[in-house]
């Protein structure tokens, strides 16, 4: 911290600066006693310490704050404040505040974190400094959304205190992630990870009119779930940028990681982050405390010439001399993404073509900037890049778009990029050997799958393609436009085997089922077809008309009896065609009065994505309330909603072969797979740059292709 009077000093400390951006805040690791917190170096330290484990510092003032004055952290379990929010535990508490874990009972008894503030035992001045803290906290997060920021739901006063409802995330901050290690360093991959994190948060707020300086980055506002994902946590001296003021109205910061403008020697700037962010990677890379030698860092040697670059970008960021660092977080991302490409995919990348033809891309420019409104920025693809074609049938050259930009992942093992605009569906052979990838830009690419060579675009579309999917042998892909029609045609050739034409309007979604023998497809005309897909003329079998509205989406079953169909009329329907067939006699309507069907209603939003698990056990559904849900089909319909982020359409979802995952896709950009019978996520893959609008798992269960927005096909890993 920097020098301030006692008092104020305090109330900052253990409101905003430490108490609520150490574990105290969202952890679930729940410690119920109380830590004690540095007011020299904001270090967090063992509640029965006398003295800081990180400068030396006597804690016995700080002790006498924490066991005397706090009229904060006495709510008890199960106490209930503004008869919504029910007390589970606490999770921490400081000098002059207290965080606790509690249920929100009016929105499906979600987990949130709520912020006690007291406004007792303050003088007026410490009282004003303290509610313009905790207030700028909540008004700043009010108005942000990003997937590495936590959320605010409400805030209030109840009983003399303040409160500040958010997210709680399960997880635990960087600093205590160091701790837990005992001194032992952080894999470079690791590292890196956070670092993109971070540097995609900082940009966002960076960008924002006006821009948000953070000014208090450090290991112990940084929270990392059991993903891996990444939370900048405590906004409580987090300010606007003033252009043409001089110097902060208040000096404030933690010791070791603030730069020596946030003295109040002048107005800090984005430049204050990218310093503080230099001054964390600083520490993971080489285990040292910055608050322990501030304003001087020992150069870093990694011994590895891959990361050559990555030193020297971290020594930049924490140069005293403001004009000497990285200009943006932006540049800093670059940098940070072509050390990353360098050190997961080798030193050096081939010159790749784009064509086939003399257009290349050239190894030594390898990483994207993140999307900038208004501009263009060139990308530059990982090693097993693939490009489709650019030519027209008659030989001359396309006009091509800007290159897609990427995001790389450590697990990432290729990207293929060939559409002009953004990709709507994904599907993989089932023999393993191939992928192919749809698009509004009417055509549908086939890729090898091994490695992501392309090998064929099938361009007889009239109108953007909405679905596509394979036959059970491999043989065919069907590919359903808004022009009406669905298609029938060879992979390798495009030579074209059948066009179904039996809808009124577009075809929005078409489905093979497992057994081969039938084709369902269904659009804007309100109904499903099912139709044969064996024999030649392909005559349609059963038409069902239940839809009051358009149908988005349709699986079969496993087992090839039923077909589970959704769409705006807000509804799932889960039907057997067998007995739509039979409900067609007056005498057999006499033995099956509800012919196989069942209407699954509750969702308030158009649904856009279904999903049948292999042990025919469980139907996944997303809507656009923002909501994923889990259906079991074998207890009486029963329906789980997913504890996920609602703060974004989902738009897609794909179980594992083994259905032991489910993947989950949208406009948040990520994918995110869950383990649904411990009803827990386990990765969150950050690759794209884009809305993701389609997902699908190899057969082998070991990659997943995703793709959407930013027109690339991304194979990564699966976690």
């Amino acid at each position: 911290m920097f020098p301030l009077d006692n008092a104020l000093a305090f109330v900052l400390l253990y409101l905003n600066i430490d108490v609520f951006s150490t574990n105290v805040l969202f952890g679930s690791w729940m410690s119920l006693s109380a830590q004690l917190f540095c007011d020299h170096c904001g270090a967090a330290n063992r509640d029965q310490a006398q003295f800081c484990r990180v400068c030396g510092q006597s804690l016995h003032l700080a002790n006498a704050v924490t066991t005397s004055s706090t009229l904060t952290g006495f709510l008890n379990t199960q106490a209930l404040l503004k008869q919504q929010y029910l007390i589970l535990g606490q999770a921490g508490r400081g000098g002059f505040g207290a965080v606790y874990k509690a249920s929100d009972l009016k929105f499906g008894n979600r987990l949130v974190a709520i912020k006690e503030m007291s406004q007792s035992t303050l003088s007026p001045k410490e009282l004003e400094e303290a509610l313009a803290a905790f207030n700028r906290e909540a008004l700043l997060l009010a108005g942000l959304t990003h997937p590495n920021l936590p959320r605010i739901y409400d805030q209030f006063m109840e009983n003399g205190r303040s409160y500040l409802v958010m997210d709680f995330i399960d997880g635990e901050t960087l600093e205590d992630r160091l701790t837990r290690l005992g001194g032992a360093k952080l894999p470079i991959e690791k590292i890196l990870d956070i670092a993109l994190q971070l540097c995609s948060v900082l940009d966002y707020l960076h960008t924002r009119q006006p821009p948000i300086i953070f000014r208090d980055l450090k290991p112990a506002n940084i929270m990392i779930v059991s993903t891996g994902h990444v939370y900048l946590i405590d906004f409580g001296i987090a300010r606007n940028f003033t252009p043409g003021q001089e110097k902060d109205t208040t000096a404030l910061g933690s010791y070791g990681y603030a730069p020596p403008e946030q003295y109040g020697k002048s107005q800090t700037t984005e430049r204050a982050d990218i310093y503080s962010l230099g001054a964390t990677l600083h520490q993971l890379l080489t285990g040292e405390y910055p608050s322990e030698t501030p304003f001087q860092f020992s150069m870093i040697h990694l011994r590895d010439e891959r990361l050559q670059s990555l030193e020297t970008l971290v020594m930049s960021m924490v140069n005293v001399d403001i004009t000497k660092r990285p200009a943006s977080i932006a540049e800093v991302r670059q940098e940070l993404q072509q050390v990353t490409m360098q050190y997961t995919m080798g030193n050096t990348l081939p010159r790749l073509s784009l064509n086939g033809n003399s257009s290349t891309l050239s190894s030594t420019t390898l990483a994207p900037l993140p999307p900038k409104p208004a501009s263009t920025v060139p990308a530059y693809p990982p090693a097993a890049y693939q490009a489709a074609p650019a030519k027209t049938p008659t030989g001359k050259r396309t006009r091509r778009p800007a290159t897609p930009q990427i995001y790389p992942q450590a697990n990432m093992l290729y990207v293929c990029m060939g559409h002009a605009t953004r990709i709507t569906a994904l599907s993989w052979s089932p023999n393993g050997k191939y992928l192919a990838s749809a698009s509004y830009d009417k055509t549908v690419q086939v890729w090898e799958a091994t490695n992501g060579q392309h090998l064929f675009t099938y361009k007889a579309h009239a109108a953007r393609i909405n679905a596509l999917c394979w036959s059970p042998d491999s043989k065919l892909i069907a590919s359903a436009s808004d022009d009406k029609t669905v298609r029938l045609w060879e992979p390798l050739t495009g030579r074209t085997d059948y066009i179904f034409d039996q809808h009124r309007g577009a075809v929005n979604t078409v489905c093979w089922s497992p057994d081969g023998q039938w084709l369902a497809s269904g659009g804007d005309d309100q109904q499903v077809l099912v139709w044969q897909a064996t024999q030649a003329e392909h005559a349609v079998s059963v038409t069902y008309r239940e839809h009051a509205a358009t149908v988005l989406t349709l699986v079969w079953s496993p087992d090839s009896r039923a077909v589970a169909s959704a769409g705006n009329d807000h509804l799932v329907r889960i039907w057997e065609p067998a007995k739509i067939q039979q409900k067609r006699s007056f005498l057999s309507s006499l033995f099956f009065a509800t012919n196989g069907q069942k209407s699954l209603g509750g969702y308030s939003g158009n649904i856009l994505a279904l999903a049948w698990s292999p042990d025919n056990r469980y139907l996944a559904v997303t809507a656009s309330d923002h909501q994923v849900r889990v259906i079991g089909l074998q207890s009486n319909y029963f329906s789980t909603a997913l504890k996920i982020d609602n703060a974004t359409l989902k738009n897609a979802v794909a179980w594992s072969p083994s259905g032991q995952y489910l993947a989950i896709a949208g406009n948040d950009k990520l994918v995110h797979l869950w383990n649904i019978a411990q009803k827990k996520e386990t990765y969150i893959y950050h690759g794209h740059t884009g809305y993701v609008m389609s997902i699908a798992w190899s057969p082998d269960g070991s990659k997943v292709a995703s793709a959407g927005v930013d027109r690339t096909v991304q194979v990564w890993q699966a976690q």
